[in-house]
This record gives C-alpha cells, structure tokens and sequence, in this order.
C-alpha cells in the first residue's frame, strides 16, 4: 500500500499471472496463489522474495526491492529481478504493476498522464475523442511513442507515479480507469515482452501476437521509481521526473558556419524562393508572397555567415524581398511559424507599423465575448471540429488570439488596448491547472492535448507578467511551461542520431483519422513552444527553459533538410520526421521558425528583444538583446546589444507608453528629439536611430 501525505493513494497488484506457452498450450501460474512469499529488513531497505513452481516444472522466483531514494524526497526506488529455472516463452509477465485509487479514492482522477500519448483530465484513457479506429487503443502502446518512461495519476490534491528504466524487452501498462484488472482504480505497470508497434503485438493489446523466450538463469532486472507528493495536476510528477532524471545531452548540430550555411541554402536555393516572393512550404498549395520575415532573416544571416559571397547573395535577396513589401506591413508579413516583430526595426518605418498594430489589436479585440472568453466556431460546412469537446472553448484556442491581442497591444503602446489585453488574459484564468488543448483547430480537434496550446499560454502570461510585474502571471506561465514537457522526448526512442527533443504536436489525429500524430514529431509546433521558453527563462530561473529551448533548436537544425541533399528542400523543416526509419516528410517548411530560435542558440543575441517598466508604463522594442535595466521615480535606462554590429547599418528602437515629451541621452550624451529620431506626442511613442550596442536614458518630461 502506498499513501501520500497521510492519505492511502495506491495498491500494488495482488493477484498477478504469468502467462507462458508449453506445448502449443497457453499457460497461466497464478503468483497470488503459488508463491511462497518472505519480507525482510536489510540495510535500510524491504526486500521481498517470492518463488513459485509452475505447472510444468519451471521454478520462478522474483525479488523486490525497495528502499528509500536518495536524490530526492517522495520517491522510492523499486529494484525488480526475476529468473527461471527453464526456458520459458512468455505472453504476460508482469514486473511492477501499481493500481492508484483501488480502495482508496476510486475510478475518478484529477489528471492523468502517459507522455507522450494520454495527457486527461477526469476522463478514460485510450478514448476516441481525438482519434477513433485502432490506434486509439493505447493500453499497451508502442514504446518509442512515450516521450520519457513516466506515468501518473492526480486525485485528492496528490499525485502517485511510476518511473523506469528504459529497456526493449519491457512495455508499459498504462489504464484509466482499470478496465483491465477492474480493480476499481486505475493502472500504471510495467510488462514482459516489451511493444515495438508493429511486429509484436497489436498497439494496445495486453498481449502479444506470439510468445518471447525468458532464458533460464539470466535474470531480467527493472529497475524503477515510485514517487508521490502534493499536487493540484500531474505538473508536479513531471517535474519529479526532471529532477530525478535530468534532461538528454544536446543535439550535436556541427558548426555555427556550417548552420548558417544550412539555413541560407533554404530562404536562396530551395523550393520556397520563387523569384524575389516565398512560400510557407513546398509543395502543396502554398502560394509564393511577399515576406517580409525572409528579408529579416537573410539580412541577419549576412551579418553572421563568413562567406563574402554568401553574404552578398543574402543581402541582395534581403533587399529584393523587402521591396515587394508594403511598408506599414513589415512586421506583419510572413511566412514563418515564429515572427517577432522585428523587420521595422531593422528596416525603418517604426511608426507605420506600430499603428498598423493597433489597428490590428483592436479588430482581435472584437473577437472575444463580453466575458472575455473565445469560442470556437465551425467553418460553414466544413466539419465540426469540436464536437468531441466538453466546452465551446479551450485554452489552446483561446491563448491563441490573446498572445496576438498582447503583441499588438505592446507594440503600438496604446494604453486602453493594453488594459483589455490584460482583461482577456485574465479570463484564461479559468483554465488554472488543466490540461493544454485545442490550439490547432484548422485539422485537429478542439479537445485534443497540444504543445502549441502550452506554447502560446506561456506566452501569454509571459507577456501579462512583463507588462504589469504581477507574480501571479509569472506563475502561470511556469505552470504551462511545464504542461509543455511531456511532448518532447527527454530520452532516445531509438538510439539513432535525430530523437532526443524531438517534440510531438498532439496527442491525436488530423480530422480523428490520419495522419496519427503520437510517435510522429512535428518540430515546428516545438520551434513555438521553445521560443516561449526562452522569453520565460529571462524572468524565471527555476525551471529548465533555456536548456529544453536549446535542445528543441537543435534537433529542429538536425531535421532540417541538409545542404545538397535534395535540391528543392535543402534547407528546410520537415513537417514530421519518422523515427525508426530516420526519414524527413513532407511538406518541406520555411527556414523561419528553425532560425528564429536558432539565433539564440547560435549566437546568444536574440533577433528581437522587449523590455518593460511597470511602473511608468514604459516599454521598450530593439532588435537585439536589452539588458541593464534600471527604473528610478523620473528615470529608467538601458542597454541595446544590438546584433547589427557594424557602424554603418543602424537601426531603431521603439519606446511606447510615454506621457509627455521626454529628455534622452544616448551613451551620455543629451539627445534632441529631432531627425534622424521621432517623437509622436499624441501616441507617446518615441522612435530613436541608433547604432552598435548604445546606453540609452529616458528622464521623464513635464506634463503640458
């Protein structure tokens, strides 16, 4: 019996079988009735031996043993070892099964978690709701689609789990309720012979399609982990997890020379460039257009690659692009999953398009109900992609629009559009310790678990934290900070190169059908999600965000299409990457997202940077990092590392939330607001030409 906080919270399994074939014959040795069991103290530790005779003449005999683990509080650590005297080809053999909520707190649940493929509220795993056929059925699932070896169950303000040492032969057990056992609770376990998804069992049958050999005297040792403590989701299980295991080594990316290279061969010599336009992907029916975040992109390339004709190439398709692109719409237009509004800032015409994003802020706005919630919306005639869901909305849905209203809000700096930003995002309150869903309605259901829902609600409480200083916001961007974990794989599922922080988008299927995405990496929906870690990381320093944002870049630069390898792909994403077979898929996406986060892997620099004061409402927008920031009662000041290092090629820095006209010193020096800088009085925005890494001051002006 295992209790958490005082409270009983699980049972192990009493009553297991073995089940073996003998002669053509199935065979079952009921343990529960057979084995001679003994318990004995031993150095800190309970072992338990249990040793049965079968009914063919097979003496079985597993130890248990269990003591308390060392790295960390609430975790026991169970060693499993079992041996035969003869051969034997098993069927079922269970190693370690844990039934949480048998005689306790029952079928219902808080959360519960398998990573990678069940991430439920109070609901039956292995459900249809966001896939139906087979492969809904994921009792016993294929072991390369769990993302790391974790399960757990959330009830009663407490979670149980079960960690384990990955093997091949080993396959999980994961349940809820038990329908398995109808043990009245819920199943978490760990079987022999293991699940490779296809040529040993069908996915999700308790057993297999043929027996395995169990050789006699080679013992078969798991070693595994329980854990427990006080939470209000399964939040606190994953976070155990990373504790008690740390994340996988970095992905080996080559060179930074070499990267670059990569990526410039996508936005020049692939398929995406048609003439001086781009696609978001190829093929398929992506029209090529003007694209501002490709100019940006490449410009930002020429100032890093070492290659002079390379850099010329860059800057010449830099300069076509942005041509075609009408100016109040630089940070706007795009192809790219992740677009920071940047391209003014490097290219001019700041004030366009800081108004072009009120605009844009106040149509969001119109979107939202009175009660700040945004509802889903089928398409006319098109289908219902919310039918499976519990409510006509969700977090991921809904974060959405809110992170688009706050970056709108931010940059045009227009004080009522700020307020309702901050209005709606407090309506995603109501979503406090739930499971992140329905970001991808366009082909995935509405109810469907997603790492692009986590993505954009760290985004958005990001955001709300950095504009009002409220640690609550902070907090909840943590919270689903976390929720984000479990689609990235923190292990190897195969051993070969490209796997580890590969990150799955959802935990079902475009349109319920196909294609199944469990097991099936889509690394862009990760690119979002990284991205939002690296703006949390600036602000929270508990939790593993730049790390897991770095390894996420880096197997995105793996996946990406290598330079020569396929003329009409050659640096690009792919949209999924088979696993097993180490193959990249169509469609062929943008360099963009890969690049955007690649900036800070590569070059530490982010392309684009956003600084609040909270307490003036001033806020501050430059491409490049901003740091030393300092906030005096008339006072603020700061530092642009601006990546634009060369002193010809200046660029801008946009100051918005300013009452009246300020006085400026630019490294020191007292600045006039005249040409080549600008000051809009009635917008309170000040846009400043600077160039290298100035030490800006801002001393507040007197109110007319």
């Amino acid at each position: 019996a295992l209790k958490v906080g005082g409270l009983p919270m699980a049972v192990g399994h009493t009553r297991p079988l073995i089940g073996y074939r003998q002669n053509g014959r199935l065979r079952g040795l009921p343990l529960g009735e057979r084995a001679k069991v003994t318990a004995t103290a031993e150095n800190g530790s309970i072992l338990v031996r249990a040793v049965a005779p079968d009914e063919d003449g097979a003496a079985w005999e597993i130890t248990q043993r269990f003591a308390a683990a060392t790295r960390v509080t609430g975790a026991i650590d169970v060693e499993t070892r079992i041996s035969v005297s003869r051969d034997r080809q098993v069927v079922y053999l269970p190693l370690l099964v844990v039934l949480p909520g048998a005689g306790s707190f029952g079928a219902s649940k808080g959360q519960g978690l398998l990573p990678g493929l069940e991430y439920l509220d109070n609901e039956p795993s292995s459900s249809e709701a966001d896939l139906v056929g087979p492969e809904s059925k994921r009792r016993v699932p294929d072991s390369l689609k769990i993302t790391f070896p974790l399960m757990a169950i959330q009830a009663r303000e407490r979670y149980v789990g079960l960690i384990w040492e990955k093997q091949t032969d080993i396959s999980a057990l994961f349940d809820s309720p038990d329908r398995t056992f109808n043990g009245g609770g819920h199943v978490l376990g760990l079987l022999f012979p293991g699940s490779n998804g296809s040529s040993d069992r069908i996915e999700g049958s308790l057993l297999p399609y043929g027996e395995k050999t169990f050789a006699a005297g080679k013992p078969l040792v798991l070693r595994a982990t329980l854990i427990g403590g006080a939470g209000s989701s399964v939040v606190p299980a994953v976070q155990k997890y990373v504790t008690l295991q740390g994340l996988p080594p970095l992905p080996s990316t080559g060179d930074k020379q070499q990267s670059y290279r990569r990526l410039a061969a996508g936005w020049l010599d692939s398929r995406i460039r048609e003439g001086d336009r781009y696609r978001h992907a190829y093929p398929g029916q992506f029209a090529a257009q003007p694209a501002a975040d490709a100019a940006l992109f490449q410009r930002w390339l020429a100032h890093k690659t070492t290659d002079a004709g390379l850099r010329q190439r860059l800057h010449d398709s830099s300069r076509a692009a942005l041509a075609l692109v009408p100016p109040e719409q630089f940070n706007t237009s795009g192809v790219s999953h992740v677009r920071p509004p940047a391209a003014s800032l490097v290219f001019g015409r700041v004030a366009e398009n800081a108004e072009m994003a009120a605009q844009t802020g106040r149509a969001l706005l119109a979107q939202f109900e009175p009660d700040g919630s945004f509802r889903y919306k089928a398409p006319p005639g098109g289908t219902n992609m919310g039918r499976t869901h519990f409510a006509p909305d969700a977090n991921g849905l809904t974060a959405t629009t809110v992170v688009s209203l706050l970056e709108n809000a931010v940059v045009s700096g227009d004080g009522q559009l700020i307020r309702e930003a901050l209005r709606v995002l407090r309506a995603l309150d109501k979503f406090d310790n739930s499971v992140p869903r329905g970001a991808q309605t366009w082909e995935v259901p509405l109810h469907t678990p997603d790492i692009l829902a986590s993505a954009r609600l760290v985004r958005a409480y990001t955001l709300g934290y950095e504009l009002t200083g409220e640690r609550r916001f902070l907090n909840r961007a943590v919270y689903w900070a976390w929720t984000g974990v479990p689609f990235v794989y923190l292990v190897n599922p195969t051993g070969r190169p490209i796997g580890p922080y590969a990150t799955i988008a959802v935990l079902g299927a475009t349109q319920w059908a196909a294609p199944v995405w469990m097991g099936l990496p889509v690394q862009w929906c990760g690119l979002v999600y990284a991205d939002a870690l690296y703006r949390l990381a600036k602000h929270d320093s508990s939790g593993p965000w730049e790390r897991l944002a770095d390894g996420i870049t880096a197997s995105g630069l793996q996946q990406t299409w290598p330079r020569g390898s396929d003329s009409e792909r050659q640096g690009l994403l792919p949209d999924a990457f088979a696993l097993r077979p180490q193959t990249r898929l169509d469609v062929a996406i943008n360099p963009g997202t890969v690049q955007a986060n690649a900036v800070r892997l590569l070059d530490q620099t982010p392309l684009y940077d956003f600084l609040s004061f909270p307490a003036r409402r001033i806020f501050v927008h430059a491409p490049g990092a901003l740091e030393e920031a300092q906030e005096q009662p008339n006072r603020v000041a700061f530092t642009v590392r601006g990546w634009q290092v060369q002193p010809d090629t200046p660029y801008y820095v946009l100051l918005t939330g300013l009452e009246a006209v300020p006085r400026i010193r630019i490294n020191g020096k007292e600045t006039p607001l005249t040409a080549p800088h600008q000051y809009l009085a009635k917008e309170g925005r000040l846009i400043l030409r600077v160039e290298g890494s100035p030490r800006i001051e801002v001393i507040a002006g007197q109110v007319p």
